[in-house]
């Protein structure tokens, strides 16, 4: 009977182990923490799962949360220092629930249904030295230590240094955004505020992510300790909030703003990189790499999780029609993951850079003809289709164009 290690359990290694324990092959899930650890610790990220990956969650029957009061329907994009701002309506809300909650759910989840897990703070290496009994190990860990295993991929990974430090934290004392969802503000030459609804282990709260160009405006909050000092860390978040963000900070209550718990801010920088994403350990046995072990993106686009999730879900489709799991497999394992990851991140590496006049254009359409907005807004849950859009002047033009085109017949009827 096939037997397949899977190492790591964020999104991707765990969506993937419930995929094929639903499949019936046999699973092995290598947890660094319990459920309780992990309900326990420092906040993960701020993510957002979008419309495909709620769908998925649906199909492996774990979406606890697919109706629940802090989804949001509405993308609402705004650019510092400029009259750009405008709204989108989602055909299909996207969840926001914090990993520490997530991830324990779908852990125990898993257990559950008679899935067996393994726990133990061990190296990548350790563990798959010592899973040699498994017809495929699959690490899905973003440890620095899968890096001897697969290699970053220089033509695939255009930077070597973090292009954004980034500071995220759950608050309360702030109100609801009109129309209810996640807050986007762009800041000119300073990074990018995100503002979210956010299911934590308190209850609905805000999710605020600041993503901050090295030496900008923005980059003091991520050195500002949270113990540096009886609301310092607060006090500078407002403060960059009032001048960056302020159609965000005219939600807070200022008297109420607070981090929730220590343990509810993040403070670091990603650098975004492919990796190779297979390995040969041993004569005939092999190592494959998924979610963030294989491509790590910066979260300034939003498809982190989501991309985990979709090519947890590519894999699992491959292990499940293979008879072997030699080099023949790994090869076009490679391929189809690539195929799906290929666009996401040429698109969430274009967001790191200023964006071209044709981008600006779409931003300004959006802001003049409501279609062309929920048309935009609904390209972060279809990250393939985001890049299609925006990686020349003239895709965007005809973008612009078809969307108009559909107000224009809507009017004339």
């Amino acid at each position: 009977m096939t037997s397949i290690g899977i190492v790591g359990t964020g999104i991707s290694g765990l969506q993937l182990a419930l995929s094929l324990q639903q499949a019936g092959i046999r699973t092995t899930l290598y947890a660094e923490r319990t459920p309780d650890e992990i309900r326990g610790s420092r906040l993960m990220n701020t993510v957002s799962r979008f419309g495909p990956t709620v769908d998925r969650e649906r199909a492996l029957g774990v979406a606890h949360w697919a109706d629940h009061a802090s989804n949001y329907g509405s993308v609402n994009v705004a650019v510092t220092g400029t009259p750009v701002a405008f709204s989108g309506k989602l055909r299909q809300a996207a969840g926001n629930v914090d990993f520490r909650v997530y991830l324990s759910r779908l852990l125990e989840d898993y257990a559950a249904r008679g899935g067996h897990v393994v726990t133990g703070r061990r190296s990548v290496e350790q563990i798959v030295a010592g899973t040699a009994e498994h017809d495929l190990t699959v690490v899905a860990a973003g440890r620095e230590s899968v890096a001897e295993l697969f290699p970053r991929d220089p033509s695939r990974s255009p930077y070597d240094a973090p292009q954004r430090r980034i500071c995220g934290f759950i608050a309360d004392g702030v109100g609801p955004a009109d129309p209810f969802g996640v807050d986007i503000t762009l800041v000119p030459e300073g990074g990018e505020i995100f503002c979210m609804p956010y299911l934590t282990r308190h209850g609905v709260m805000t999710a605020i992510c600041i993503e901050a160009v090295p030496g900008g405006p923005l980059e003091p909050i991520v050195d500002r300790r949270y113990d540096a000092g009886p609301g310092a860390f607060e006090n500078l978040a407002l403060d960059l909030l009032s001048r960056y963000a302020p159609r965000t900070y005219a939600r807070i209550d200022r008297a109420a703003f607070a981090v929730t718990d220590p343990m509810d801010v993040l403070q670091g920088a990603i650098v975004p990189t492919v990796r190779q994403p297979y390995c040969e350990v041993a004569p005939g046995r092999f190592v494959v790499a998924v979610g963030d072990a294989y491509v790590a993106n910066d979260p300034v686009g939003g498809q982190g999780a989501n991309l985990g999730s979709r090519t947890a879900a590519i894999m699992s489709e491959a292990i499940q029609r293979d008879v072997a799991y030699d080099e023949w497999f790994c090869r076009v394992l490679a391929r189809d993951m690539w195929a799906a990851a290929e666009p996401i991140v040429n698109f969430n590496n274009a967001f790191l850079q200023p964006p071209p006049p044709h981008v600006e254009g779409l931003l300004g359409a959006s802001m003049i003809e409501q279609p062309v907005a929920d048309a935009f807004c609904n390209l972060w849950a279809d990250p393939a289709e985001m890049w299609r859009t925006i990686a020349t002047p003239e895709r965007s033009a005809a973008f612009i164009a078809r969307h108009s085109a559909l107000q224009a017949g809507a009017l004339a009827a």
